[in-house]
């Protein structure tokens, strides 16, 4: 998954990802069957761990403010922080191999739709409590906040400003009042 994560699946070659897990080309294959099952099954990695922290916060969270301004917060320290530029595993899939591989397709949006139907229900849960404006549907504003999300992760790539990566994203949370 690092390895993906850091190069991408078109850069990821087979001896950097063999030598990452210490491995030799014939047991990559045996256990792996190939560098597309590998990255298909670092997706699934990804979206249980990094991805379910995320969703794990958006449903365990007594505050939905609380949940998705920790979720900018989060993004913000890794991509202008002590993090990386990696961005998300998941979101540079879509980009990169998703238009043309109907699998990888599939996995992005699954973990996609995971987190936002995590979202839509921390929102729906502020919006019964008074906490978030109510004159709007909540998916509607857990896509727009998605979006946000990534628009950041891209901007930060190029630019990982602090000051500017968190102007941005108090205006993306703005929408929630």
């Amino acid at each position: 998954m690092q390895v993906f994560w850091d190069m991408g699946y078109q850069s990821a070659s087979l001896s950097s990802l063999t030598r990452a897990m210490g491995i030799s080309k014939s047991s990559f294959y045996e256990a792996f069957g190939s560098k597309h099952e590998l990255y298909l099954s670092a997706l699934e990695h990804y979206n249980a761990t990094v991805s379910g922290r995320v969703v794990a916060n958006f449903q365990e969270s007594e505050s939905t403010r609380v949940a998705i301004s920790w979720w900018f917060e989060f993004v913000i320290d890794r991509m202008a922080g002590r993090g990386s530029l990696r961005g998300c595993l998941v979101s540079n899939a879509a980009v990169e191999l998703a238009p043309f591989d109907p699998e990888t397709q599939g996995r992005c949006r699954e973990a996609m739709n995971e987190t936002e139907t995590a979202l839509v229900a921390c929102i729906d849960r502020g919006q019964k409590t008074g906490e978030i404006r109510a004159d709007r549907k909540a998916a509607d504003l857990a896509r727009f906040l998605i979006t946000c999300i990534n628009g950041l992760r891209v901007m930060a790539k190029a630019n990982p400003d602090r000051k500017a990566l968190e102007g941005v994203a108090e205006i993306a949370l703005s929408v929630l009042d």
